[in-house]
């Protein structure tokens, strides 16, 4: 997928327009719709900055064959679930040691959860 793709993908899953995103990077809409038709390519402070802005790795961005497991990270962020959003944000900014503390109370709720439908299909 390239930089333009990639770019067109994000806008559209944050259901914004092209005018929404000329008016958020500070640029013609014009700009907008030539960097989604790989007619022109940001320079790199502009790319960075949407990078930022789509909460995308920025070598994801760049990198026009991006393996599945990256597509799968952004996959992730663009969730329309904004509950799920904050809690990778979260995550994100924790060590590693809480991020094992908080992946450990998940499997327990999840395990739990499990015995649960497993009981209420039984009875």
């Amino acid at each position: 997928m390239s930089v333009g793709e990639k770019l067109k993908k994000l806008r559209l899953n944050m259901k914004k327009t092209l005018k929404d995103q000329s008016e958020q990077f500070n640029v013609s809409v014009n700009s907008v719709y030539r960097w989604e038709h790989d007619l022109a390519t940001p320079r790199k402070n502009m790319l960075k900055r949407m990078a930022e802005y789509y909460d995308v790795p920025l070598i994801w961005l760049l990198h026009e064959n991006a393996d599945e497991e990256s597509q799968e990270e952004v996959n992730i962020l663009n969730l329309e679930n904004g509950t799920e959003q904050q809690m990778l944000k979260i995550y994100r900014k924790l060590s590693a040691n809480s991020k094992y503390k908080i992946l450990g109370y998940l499997e327990r709720v999840y395990i739990e959860t499990m015995n649960e439908a497993v009981l209420e299909t039984t009875d």
